[in-house]
């Protein structure tokens, strides 16, 4: 049994109580124009009648997992469209249709780094938990989803990044335990690579430019002990700290050579469907991959998590990403009370358990790490909580701004360039320093 705090990153604490700022860019016009509804998602819809709820990709089995327990319990149908992979590509999808105060959806999910923007905007409705399930939850995840003091999205599962590894290589090569340090993934890597006689990845991360790149520079300058909090309350990342971070990323490629370079164009599902192939031995990912594993895969059994690696002499730090998924309702829907029953089943304990056993989601209630609860259930405690459980208290969060998205812009654009060989570490994280300081210090 793990005792789950989730440790929150210096001074991005109080998310209830940022969001008093506009929106990010353009997208912060619609605040406010709540056409479509009453600002509350209840719009002049019941209970009963049909729903559209609009997903992640990634997330696909468990909305239809959602759509047959939904409609068994309820006499309402629940349609299901699939976003964009990618969160942060899943999340231009939301704000396009907020810019044309769309009811074409009624809820949809939201990243644990949005809900500032999204309720400053004006984007999603009040959720009512009338059964109190949050009460059960753990602390983060509900804190993240509230703002102001009111919720604005049922949390449906936390996450935290981890380390697969292939188990049977590294026995083959000689290995009883995982890399602990970045160095020792790299000598490692480097030894089973030249010991194999099949042509293995190294070590496979996000490393395109999107959202999974910022956490993946986070992961590594956490690492490191470091933090992108100045002593000023300003947002800094050309640290030295945070240069080592993103050359140390360069190197795994073009000096190392344990991480292909195509990894420069990568993202999260796609990394997992690599690893699954068979043919990398370490992978920095969600809890989400491994339940895709379990089912007749290449690495089937062949497989195993642990903690993040750190940098040598910070064994204590706290380097894996805090991330999760909350169902908010979409302030325009005309269906809000079929869309708040909704938000209701998903804080169940009996949606909670579902997504852990057969999806590997982290759960958010806090009986589901008890074995206790487990004694009570038709199901087996699923093995990957105990190993998540000890990961999630090894994280930290990312800022908590309301344009945060933009920030991650930034960071993400430029750290790719580095990757790519466009510029320099140093260069790139001067130049998104340059940017950070204009557009989100000085806001």
């Amino acid at each position: 049994m793990y005792i789950i705090t989730m440790a929150w990153e210096d001074s991005t604490i109080r998310r209830r109580q940022i969001i008093k700022g506009a929106a990010a860019g353009s997208t912060a016009l619609v605040a406010g124009c709540l056409g479509g509804g009453d600002g509350n998602g209840s719009g002049n819809g019941s209970a009963s009648g049909s729903i559209k709820f609009v997903h992640t990709s990634s997330f696909e089995p468990s909305a239809k997992d959602f759509k047959n327990a939904y409609g068994k319990k309820t006499d309402a149908t629940l349609k299901i469209q699939s976003t964009p992979a990618e969160s942060s590509s899943s999340r231009e999808y939301y704000v396009n249709q907020f810019a044309a105060q769309s009811s074409s959806f009624d809820v949809g999910m939201m990243d644990v780094i949005w809900p500032a923007e999204f309720v400053n905007a004006g984007w999603a409705a009040k959720i009512k938990d009338s059964k109190n399930h949050t009460d059960a939850m753990l602390k983060t995840p509900v804190e993240t989803a509230t703002i102001d003091g009111s919720l604005y999205g049922m949390p449906m599962f936390t996450d935290a990044n981890a380390l697969y590894y292939r188990t049977d290589l590294l026995k083959a090569a000689g290995y009883d335990k995982p890399p602990s340090t970045y160095m020792e993934l790299v000598n490692m890597a480097q030894d089973i690579m030249n010991q194999s006689n099949k042509d293995l990845n190294g070590y496979i991360w996000q490393g395109g430019a999107t959202e999974g790149l910022t956490i993946m520079w986070l992961n590594w300058l956490w690492g490191m002990g470091g933090t992108v909090q100045g002593d000023n309350g300003n947002l800094v990342v050309n640290s030295e700290k945070g240069v080592q971070a993103l050359q140390h990323a360069v190197d795994l490629i073009y000096k190392h050579k344990v991480t292909p370079e195509a990894t420069a164009s990568s993202g999260t599902d796609g990394n997992r469907q690599t690893f699954q192939q068979g043919k990398t031995i370490f992978m920095r990912n969600w809890p989400y991959a491994y339940a895709l594993f379990q089912d007749n895969t290449p690495v089937t059994d062949k497989f195993a998590v642990a903690t993040m690696p750190k940098s040598e002499g910070h064994k204590n730090a706290k380097n894996s990403c805090i991330g999760g998924w909350s169902l908010f309702i979409n302030s325009f829907s005309k269906n809000g009370a079929a869309a708040q029953k909704l938000a209701n089943y998903v804080g169940t304990a009996e949606a909670q358990e579902k997504l852990a056993v057969d999806r590997s989601r982290l759960p958010v209630r806090a009986e589901l790490y008890e074995d206790a609860y487990w004694k009570k259930s038709d199901n087996d405690k699923p093995a990957f909580l105990d190993r998540f459980g000890e990961i999630l208290n090894q994280t930290s969060a990312r800022p908590a701004i309301s344009n945060y998205s933009q920030w991650s812009n930034i960071v993400y654009t430029e750290c790719n360039k580095a990757l790519t060989q466009q510029k320099s570490p140093q260069k790139a994280l001067d130049d998104a320093q340059k940017q950070i300081d204009n557009d989100i210090n000085k806001s």
